[in-house]
């Protein structure tokens, strides 16, 4: 297996991490929402979702296939470029966190080739990935 390529964010890609963050700001009628995500159309559209909390944790659906379901309907002609998913923090600034293991599937379903947003441990920071290295051996309907 080959290690995976991390690539420098652009500053569209800071962009719409400030736009996970803004999400916050929302007055919602519950305050249990503690992830939001961001996605960018190719066409430069961008599509936000807050994590659905359920009281039964089981019933949680993820910021990043909320984000998906509301651009769905777009996705048949304006494919997604980049993902990001950002936790909500009290007394430290919001962080950039990678997706779930369901949510690397649920991506690499609808947005294969898109790019992902995540916080390198090593010293790089701030990177982004191709979502499919981020899933290397994914689930798949073919015979062996």
């Amino acid at each position: 297996m080959t290690a995976m390529i991390k690539y420098e964010l652009n500053q569209d890609d800071l962009s719409l991490i400030e736009i996970a963050k803004a999400e916050f700001s929302k007055n919602l009628a519950h305050d249990w929402h503690g992830v939001a995500a961001a996605i960018r159309l190719q066409s430069g559209e961008t599509v936000t979702a807050f994590v659905l909390e359920a009281e039964n944790p089981s019933l949680t659906v993820c910021a990043e296939p909320m984000a998906i379901g509301k651009a769905l309907d777009k996705l048949v002609t304006d494919p997604i470029d980049c993902i990001v998913a950002v936790r909500k923090a009290e007394s430290t600034p919001h962080k950039v966190i990678p997706p779930c293991g369901r949510c690397r599937e649920f991506i690499t379903d609808y947005a294969p080739k898109a790019w992902i947003i995540v916080c390198d441990p090593f010293p790089d920071g701030l990177v982004k990935v191709v979502a499919t290295d981020l899933l290397p051996f994914k689930y798949t309907n073919t015979p062996s």
